[in-house]
């Protein structure tokens, strides 16, 4: 009997066939070892005791009941497994094991049908699974054995569990010291046991989710009151004598107060509402009606308390009574609409509407209605039947149909600095609701200014609106005029700037001839005066120091006399440019000899013309001399010790030219005007005023720039660029 009981136990027997041949090696077992009746007596304590901590404890009584039959069946680890929503997968909710016992647990936290399919499979089918040894396995059990191996498993018993009109999991004990031989009583009691571990697991379930359902019940509750609280309508609940038991606070910003302030309120005593009203809502049928709220009556009678003082509002009312079918009419529910900015908008559009009519007939403006499906602007000739001298309002009433583009290419929108057109684009296009801009258009050649007002309405699903209004308002006239009285405020501005510009020329150049007296009389007096006394001399040495004084006196009158030249030829127009290739380390060489023998005692004149590059420039060598000769000049009349530096760089597509001394230096507020005509850094050094006003002239008619560095007391840094092209 053993042979075919381990040969055919898994072949799709019933559990009645399983259990007949365990009952028939349990008959050939007992009449080998004479077991008693004890045993029986056992298992029934056992299977009473697992009852009444089942039933009757409150702390884990599934895992305690386990821990008495993992003792009585001498097993080493005992569990509950239950298949999660997929039937793939079973979890071990309930664990129990001796304590001397290492299993791998975290193996046994979770199985899947990968890892054990034969034990799902067997299970699923409402089948037990009974093993007393590994041999006990079929053919089909190779992968689940490959765990049992890992685990040391010597021995298994598992019992499907079935709650909910389904097989849900199983209960099973395990065997790692010894082999375990499962009697068909011990099978059988464990069946039982396994019903009512279902019984307690599906009672437990039930009450999860009902625990769940009142959860979700109350949670349901809080959104309700949250959704009560945030309509936008007032709600008012009132009991069947006409007090108000609960209410919004939308309803509470309607009237104004507190709602703490409106509880208790009776319905029926408002002052506020007619007693028609009054008389409808306490029939209990379904009502619905507008009414003007005036809070001065509520203020009056101390009703309730207010925050609208003498304020009006348009408000509209619906409700029904609630009607029980045992108690009869319970309460009434009152749904309450703020109309007022609704009502104030429509009494605006009938006054616009008669501020409209009042222009249209005045002939400066014309309405039209575009259409965004059709792109058409559409002027209605009846509604726009009046005479206006406006060439485009002539022109759109004759051609009424208009698109955008046309309506572009009529006006030049592309030609005219300023016009633009999106505004309006946005409107159409639904991103802002209205829009108002002033434009300039052609019509004919005519000039015509226009404000153009834009209103969506008729929008969409989309929030898109499907029609335009277009208020168009002739404005040539006040643009007309306020363009003259531009132009006369420019031509004010205009005069009067040429006439200040005028009196600071006319001062500038008496101040100028004022200076150049002076400044060309002494050279001259030094001049005659020595060459009177050189007339007179003997002594040669004495002579050749009259005549240097003579000769440095007449280079002063020279510059002098060119600098006005110069200046004159400017303001003419005349300075004229001679281009030429030209070296320019050669002009600075020569700059430099000539100017080395005119600094001071106590000054060096610098200029390592061997490290200059070798440049060519198409310029006029002459300006260029002029310019670099007048910066020199400056340097030394402004030097009294130190050194003077005369250098260029080529960079990229220009020369940079840099005088740099140790000088006197330029304070800030003289930095700003050094390169106008009649500035003097010192009024008591000679000179016109005219050299760097002249030089910045020869330098932009050269296409390059001039500027300068200083610091008062330090020195300075005059520099100026050519191009190289």
């Amino acid at each position: 009997m053993m042979s075919t009981l381990t040969k055919n136990k898994y072949n799709r027997l019933s559990k009645e066939e399983l259990i007949l041949l365990l009952e028939a090696r349990d008959n050939e077992r007992k009449a080998d070892t004479g077991s008693s009746f004890a045993e029986a007596s056992n298992i029934k304590r056992i299977i009473s005791e697992v009852l009444v901590l089942l039933f009757n404890e409150e702390r884990q009584p599934i895992e305690k009941a386990m821990s008495l039959l993992l003792n009585f069946f001498n097993a080493d680890w005992g569990y509950v497994a239950i298949f999660e929503k997929d039937g793939r997968t079973a979890y071990f909710p309930y664990e129990v094991m001796s304590e001397w016992v290492e299993v791998p647990k975290e193996n046994h936290s979770e199985l899947t049908d990968e890892t054990i399919p034969w034990i799902m499979e067997t299970v699923k089918d409402g089948r037990d699974i009974v093993m007393c040894s590994m041999s006990d396995l079929p053919p089909e059990a190779e992968t689940d054995k490959k765990l049992f191996e890992l685990q040391h498993l010597k021995s298994m018993l598992i019992i499907p569990l079935s709650f909910h009109n389904k097989i849900q999991g199983f209960i099973g004990f395990d065997s790692v010291r010894v082999q375990r031989f499962w009697t068909a009583t011990e099978i059988e009691d464990l069946h039982i046991i396994a019903s009512i571990f279902s019984l307690i697991i599906e009672r437990r379930e039930t009450q999860a989710s009902l625990e769940e359902s009142r959860k979700r019940l109350a949670e349901l509750s809080i959104k309700f009151k949250q959704f009560f609280n945030n309509l936008p309508i007032g709600v008012e609940l009132y009991d069947s004598e006409g007090y108000l038991i609960d209410l919004n606070e939308a309803d509470a910003r309607i009237f104004g107060s507190a709602r703490q302030d409106l509880l208790g309120i009776n319905l029926f005593r408002n002052p506020a509402i007619p007693e028609k009203i009054l008389k409808g809502i306490k029939s209990g049928r379904a009502f619905s009606f507008p009414f003007v709220y005036d809070f001065s009556i509520i203020q009056n009678t101390s009703y309730y308390p207010s925050a609208f003082v003498d304020q009006v509002k348009y408000l509209q009312i619906k409700g029904i009574g609630l009607n029980d079918p045992e108690f009869g009419l319970v309460g009434y529910l009152l749904i309450i609409s703020d109309n007022t900015d609704m009502q104030l908008k429509a009494e605006q559009t009938r006054n616009n509407l008669a501020i409209l009519k009042a222009v249209l007939l005045s002939g400066r403006s014309i309405v039209g209605e575009y259409s965004v499906e059709e792109d058409e602007l559409y002027i209605d000739p009846v509604l726009n039947d009046h005479s206006s001298s406006n060439p485009l309002f002539n022109y759109l009433k004759t051609h009424n149909y208009l698109s955008i583009q046309e309506l572009w290419d009529l006006g030049q929108f592309s030609s005219i600095p300023g016009n633009d057109m999106g505004p309006l684009l946005q409107v159409i296009r639904g991103e802002t609701d209205n829009c108002s801009f002033v434009c300039k258009m052609f019509v004919r050649t005519v000039p015509t200014w226009i404000r153009i007002n834009a209103q969506a309405h008729k929008i969409n699903k989309d929030g898109h609106p499907c029609k335009v209004v277009c208020y168009i308002t002739d404005i040539t006239g006040e643009k007309q005029l306020e363009e003259n009285l531009q132009q006369a405020r420019d031509e004010s501005r205009k005069n009067e700037l040429e006439m200040q510009k005028a009196r600071e020329a006319d001062m500038l150049k008496s101040t100028f001839l004022a200076n150049m007296s002076h400044e060309i009389r002494t050279p001259l007096n030094a001049i005659v005066g020595f060459s009177g006394i050189i007339a007179e001399m003997d002594d040669e040495e004495g002579k050749d120091e009259y005549v240097k004084i003579i000769n440095t006196n007449c280079d002063l009158l020279l510059r002098l006399v060119t600098d006005i030249l110069d200046f004159s030829k400017i303001e003419s127009g005349m300075m004229d440019y001679s281009l030429a290739d030209v070296n320019i380390k050669e002009i600075c060489a020569e700059q430099y000899k000539v100017h080395s023998l005119k600094v001071q005692e106590g000054v060096s004149m610098r200029c390592d013309l061997n490290a200059l590059p070798d440049k060519i420039l198409h310029t006029d060598p002459k300006r260029v001399t002029q310019v670099v000769s007048n910066l020199l000049s400056n340097a030394i009349k402004f030097t009294e010790q130190g050194s003077i530096t005369l250098s260029y760089r080529v960079e990229e597509d220009h020369v940079l030219f840099e005088v740099s001394d140790t000088g006197i230096g330029i304070s800030a507020r003289h930095i700003e005007t050094i390169f106008e005509r009649f500035t003097k850094v010192d009024s008591f050094k000679q000179g016109t005023g005219l050299g760097l006003s002249i030089c910045k002239t020869i330098v932009n008619a050269l296409r390059g720039e001039i500027g300068v560095d200083s610091t008062p007391g330090v020195g300075s840094r005059f520099w100026f660029t050519l191009p190289c092209e």
